[in-house]
């Protein structure tokens, strides 16, 4: 009798450290799919000279339409716009940003650029006035 109380209790055992193994495999697998996936992830390419010449047209347009006024909107059509596309348009045009660079700051270098731009149209303009 005591030997198949200790034969059921080893079986019992046995059973859990058989579902504790499931588990583990489990949590290995979720862990190399995720190490997979971000091996798989595609690299950025560089943009072509036709890609830079269309976003900077983008930007230019951008900032003729927050120069005339239409602040409001060209923030809000800033912020609809995808994160990578965002970096892209900063990119293309000399700001600072990463692939990493999250949309806000995108967002803000972009307006900087923008109120940068006015400051020093508006003091070419005072000094081309003076001559």
């Amino acid at each position: 009798m005591n030997e198949e109380k200790v034969l059921a209790a080893i079986g019992g055992l046995q059973s859990q450290w058989d579902e504790v193994l499931k588990i583990v495999h489990a949590l290995e697998g979720k862990r190399q799919a995720r190490a997979a996936a971000k091996r798989a992830k595609p690299r950025v390419t560089q943009l072509t000279v036709s890609q830079i010449t269309d976003l900077k047209a983008q930007f230019t347009a951008l900032y003729d339409r927050w120069l005339s006024g239409e602040e409001t909107r060209v923030q809000a059509e800033l912020e609809g716009m995808d994160a990578d596309n965002l970096r892209l348009l900063a990119d293309a045009n000399n700001l600072n940003v990463a692939s990493k660079t999250p949309k806000p700051k995108c967002i803000l270098l972009i307006g900087a650029r923008f109120r940068e731009k006015k400051q020093l149209t508006a003091g070419l303009a005072t000094q081309l006035g003076r001559k």
